[in-house]
């Protein structure tokens, strides 16, 4: 019942913002897409809210003056965060398009829109006819169709700014006020002072989850990795679902989640506490009985005051919730406390050989129930496009379209279907209240493809490459695919050695050359956590949901959707929040890390303050899983240890990213030179122990005179073998190119065209 009324205050609460931008006629074309209980509930609650919101709308601004200032267009929130001390800039000079959400109109541009009024009618019109697709039968689960008017709202709203402010958008705004409205008018009259519990959940274990190793996994890694990074979304989704149905709220309630963490605003009540405590232990519980202790999710509470939120308070605010999220860390598990922590567990068929850490449901595929499923997820995430939340006790039949997993997951069962007129056919369940949660995880087609179809949305899904048809692999090109995975079916999970081999191509003579071979991509956003506590000039609590929604949407929602366009062979094992972790042919994952450079910056509006430092590693097929994450970490620690950040390693060198674009125009002229002069292997491989010389010149008296052996090597063994009158060019240009614009300027670093030239050549 408190649920129910939770959903009439939210959405009271979100209708009474949004008359400030979606006019009066429109809602009452609106109205007949909304269910009755809520429209009943405007009348009945809206007096009391009105005020509310008053006063919501103060705390996630951070201000007692609300002044309304009609803003054209919606300006970045990156453009002017700045982390040096009190040199905070108020530039507007990059702004939004005024457009439904698509991975590419998240980005900003210098280009201000001509008829703006024009083109906020084209999107509220979008809107209205948007509802449509919300499933008829779902208005009779207020909780499942709030949750997809919310996408709805963000689908439309997030390009157009507050009332109040350029720097947020109305969607970010109104969702702030709404958690803050039904917060207020949830909590206990004796918790007045302090009226909000700020619930932080924080997945902790996820790259031992993902890594972890068996006897099998490198073999089936491709149809493993990304079942378990998926899993691990909807660990944290649904931890969240947990907690929001202990304290009995909509999604509304909810403002982040990515990367592990979620925050949900909820009313001080004691019954809320308690429920919170229950369900720490449930879930507490649920990893040590079904993981072993592998994983687990903490929750930190935090009480706040109105007083909180307002200037400096609520950088303390701030502060503390990083603080509380460092604290559960190190209380994993609760082990010490009400958690039954030794299992009394039975290998009877072996260890699963997927991950030796669980036993084997039986002595014929030898896998774990988790590790089936995970299996099945990556299978299904080629087809399905829908996932269904529902109760244990939920009748829905399950068929080739239909599939559930074998695992519940806190108590909720999880079941994978397709296409919209599958995903139709459970009205009957969704009426019933059965269906806790509908979610589209479809992966957009193209960057510019609308993301709104009719169901709410969760960012879980990411890229990775299937077979588009039937077929059997040119052994020529895949040369070390085993025989037994030559042929290849249609919606097949593409294998890691077949990803291996895709850098291959034709020579002059028709022949496949080229390395085969993997890279693995690893980054993060540079000083993330100062960007938070100390990049806004005036930080407040919508900012910081804005901020946090917005970072994660470049790794989460752009990202899947480049790679569908332009690099169809990259696996992504994880991709959210502010971090990513990809696979893919070792050349391929260069040029999309570099477009990843290139990109963000466009979507930081170009803010030199805001970068992002990466990893790559080159290995073999077969390579153990969990090397594969050892050595990404490994080279990303080294990039992050350039000054300034802002870098990349690869081949065990570190470089600006400032400086990429010019090592790969170097690759290019190696190439021509190379080409134009028959210059041989051997003598390229010489230049790098010349680069190494000229790195530790300072160190080594010998290594000053890499200039003449320079010299006298390009003489000899290239320069003498040509015609006369080619000889004098030949040695100009080689020891410019070579010698001054890449030992000289470059030293070390000039190893990565080098290593490029030589990769791209071989043919083992």
């Amino acid at each position: 019942m408190l649920l129910e009324i939770s959903c009439k205050i939210a959405f009271v609460s979100l209708y009474q913002e949004a008359t400030k931008f979606i006019p009066s006629e429109a809602w009452k074309q609106i109205e007949k897409y909304i269910p009755i209980p809520l429209l009943e509930a405007i009348n009945e609650y809206q007096p009391l809210i009105k005020a509310i919101n008053v006063e919501a709308n103060r705390i996630v601004l951070g201000s007692e003056q609300l002044v309304e200032q009609p803003q054209s267009q919606l300006t970045s929130l990156f453009e002017n965060i700045n982390l040096t001390f009190n040199k905070h800039t108020n530039n507007k000079q990059y702004f939004y398009p005024i457009q439904a959400l698509t991975a590419e109109s998240i980005f900003p541009t210098k280009e201000k829109t001509s008829d703006i009024e024009k083109q906020k009618k084209v999107l509220l019109q979008n809107f209205m006819q948007g509802l449509a697709k919300i499933p008829h039968s779902h208005k009779e689960n207020l909780v499942l169709w709030l949750d997809h008017f919310d996408t709805a709202l963000q689908c439309f709203f997030s390009s157009l700014p507050s009332v109040y402010t350029a720097e947020i958008s109305q969607y970010d705004h109104l969702k702030t006020t709404v958690a803050i409205a039904t917060a207020l008018v949830l909590a206990d009259e004796q918790n007045k002072a302090k009226p909000f519990l700020l619930i932080q959940g924080d997945f902790f274990g996820i790259q031992d989850f993902i890594f972890s190793g068996g006897r099998e996994t490198n073999k089936r890694a491709a149809k493993i990795l990304r079942g378990r990074s998926f899993q691990v979304s909807l660990f944290t989704e649904l931890a969240a679902l947990k907690v929001l149905e202990a304290c009995e709220l909509p999604s509304t309630s909810q403002l982040m989640n990515a990367a592990g963490k979620f925050l949900i605003v909820a009313p001080n009540t004691e019954k809320i506490r308690q429920a919170i405590y229950r369900v720490q232990n449930e879930l507490n519980q649920w990893f040590v009985d079904n993981t072993y202790g592998l994983v687990g999710l903490g929750l930190a509470v935090k009480e706040a005051a109105v007083s909180d939120f307002f200037g400096q308070t609520f950088k303390k605010l701030r502060d503390s919730l990083f603080k509380e999220l460092e604290k559960i860390k190190l209380q994993r598990l609760d082990l010490t406390a009400t958690t039954a922590s030794v299992q009394n567990i039975k290998y009877p068929f072996g260890e699963c050989q997927y991950n030796s850490y669980f036993p084997a449901e039986d002595s014929d595929k030898q896998q774990s129930i988790i590790s089936a499923d995970q299996i099945k997820i990556g299978e299904y995430l080629a087809k399905k496009a829908r996932i269904i939340i529902c109760n244990k006790n939920a009748e829905i039949y399950q068929d080739r379209e239909t599939t559930k997993l074998s695992l519940s997951i806190f108590s909720y069962h999880i079941i994978f279907t397709s296409t919209e007129e599958i995903t139709g056919k459970f009205g009957k369940q969704a009426q019933a209240q059965q269906i806790k949660r509908l979610w589209d995880f479809e992966l957009p087609k193209n960057t510019s493809s609308s993301l709104w179809n009719g169901y709410a949305r969760r960012y879980i899904n990411a890229y990775i490459p299937y077979f588009i048809v039937d077929g059997e692999a040119d052994i020529k090109k895949y040369k070390i695919v085993d025989k037994d995975n030559i042929s290849y079916e249609k919606d097949k999970i593409k294998t890691f050695d077949y990803l291996a081999c895709e850098d291959r191509e034709k020579d002059d003579m028709g022949n496949y050359i080229g390395q085969a071979a993997l890279m693995t991509l690893k980054g993060d956003v540079d000083n993330l956590g100062l960007i938070f506590q100390k990049g806004l000039k005036q930080p407040n609590f919508a900012k910081m949901a804005a901020l946090s929604r917005q970072m994660n949407q470049f790794f989460s929602l752009w990202l899947p959707a480049y790679c569908v366009e332009h690099q169809q062979n990259m696996y992504t094992v994880f991709a959210g929040g502010d971090d990513f972790f990809l696979i893919g042919p070792w050349y391929s994952t260069q040029k999309l890390a570099f477009a990843m450079q290139q990109n963000f910056a466009r979507y930081v509006a170009n803010n030199p303050e805001i970068h992002f430092s990466s990893g790559m590693v080159m290995t073999k097929v077969g390579t153990p899983v969990h090397r594969l994450g050892e050595m990404a970490e490994e080279a990303l620690e080294k990039a992050k240890k350039v000054d300034g950040k802002n870098a990349v390693t690869i081949y065990q060198t570190s470089v600006g990213w400032n400086k990429w674009e010019t090592l790969s125009t170097l690759e290019l002229k190696i190439e021509e030179l190379a080409k134009k002069y028959n210059i041989s292997t051997s003598y390229l491989y010489s230049l790098i122990y010349f680069a190494k010389q000229a790195q530790n010149k300072e160190n080594n008296l010998e290594n000053t005179m890499w200039r003449s052996r320079f010299y006298y090597r390009t003489v000899r063994y290239v320069v003498d073998k040509l015609k006369k009158e080619e000889r004098e060019t030949a040695l100009k240009e080689i020891t410019q190119l070579l010698g001054e614009q890449g030992i000289e300027t470059h030293k070390m670093q000039f190893i990565i065209p080098l290593f490029n030239y030589f990769y791209k050549l071989r043919n083992n």
